[in-house]
């Protein structure tokens, strides 16, 4: 099962200092998506204006990724001092139920291009293991060559190939390919995948993507694409399966809303 979720259909928030898309909206009811899919609980996409900020707020324990594709924003966890993160650098955090983290564009001339995802950390964390591990924030930089044409490995549980230690069932991939370049990443079993696409065009299964868009992937052996147009990517590579009576209720809400 794949299932598509088009940048129009997600929730956006806008004002003068801040704009957001929400691909999963946990204030809608109706959505679908309304939970995230499988332990994938938050993708904002935020654009922030010079000198501006925005607040997350975590009702659950949570780790949460940020990277930040333009611009430099300081960001405060909620047992953090104040850390800067700069482009192309992504930076885990833990988040515990009820409290807050906050992020602000250091620059008063440009706006910043921020993404936030959320792991419900319920079904799939990971002993650390080791004492001396950090759990708290961390960051690392990973630049564009070492992204270019692989999907190069930014997140996972135990911080391998030089990735960041989250500490739960999830890979975090990140890419950027050619027009006609293709990319094949295979689904282990009982493993589920969530594709976004932050720019470009790809097609997956004869279905284009544009920028914006994101696909889930449940009961699929690989991930496929190619890229209509230069893209940049972001795979999700998620533990556990999505039970048969929350797909077939998601299949049904996509047929009634006219998306699937």
């Amino acid at each position: 099962m794949i299932i598509v979720r088009k940048s129009e259909e997600r929730r956006q928030i806008a004002d003068k200092d801040q704009k957001t898309w929400m691909t999963f909206d946990s204030e809608n009811k109706a959505d679908p998506l309304q939970k995230g899919f499988n332990s994938l609980e938050i993708l904002n996409e935020e654009i922030i204006s010079p000198g501006s900020g925005f607040i997350l707020h975590a009702h659950k324990d949570m780790i949460i990724v940020t990277y930040v594709r333009e611009g430099m924003i300081i960001h405060i966890g909620p047992l953090e001092k104040p850390d800067f993160i700069e482009t192309k650098e992504f930076h885990k955090d833990d988040l515990a139920s009820d409290t807050k983290q906050y992020a602000f564009n250091v620059s008063q001339s440009e706006d910043a291009h921020v993404f936030q995802c959320g792991f419900s950390k319920e079904d799939c964390a990971v002993d650390p293991g080791d004492s001396h591990v950090k759990t708290g924030g961390l960051k690392k930089l990973y630049t564009h060559a070492e992204r270019q044409g692989v999907l190069k490995l930014i997140a996972s549980s135990d911080g391998r190939e030089s990735s960041l230690p989250i500490h739960l069932g999830v890979e975090i991939f990140s890419t950027y390919i050619h027009k006609g370049n293709h990319i094949i990443h295979e689904l282990k079993s009982g493993r589920t995948a969530w594709l976004h696409l932050v720019k470009g065009s790809v097609l997956i299964n004869d279905v284009p993507l544009e920028a914006g868009d994101g696909a889930g992937f449940s009961d699929e052996r690989s991930v496929s694409f190619t890229a209509n147009l230069p893209a940049e990517i972001l795979l999700f590579d998620l533990c556990g399966q999505i039970p048969e009576k929350t797909k077939t209720e998601i299949q049904q809400k996509l047929e009634t809303a006219g998306i699937q």
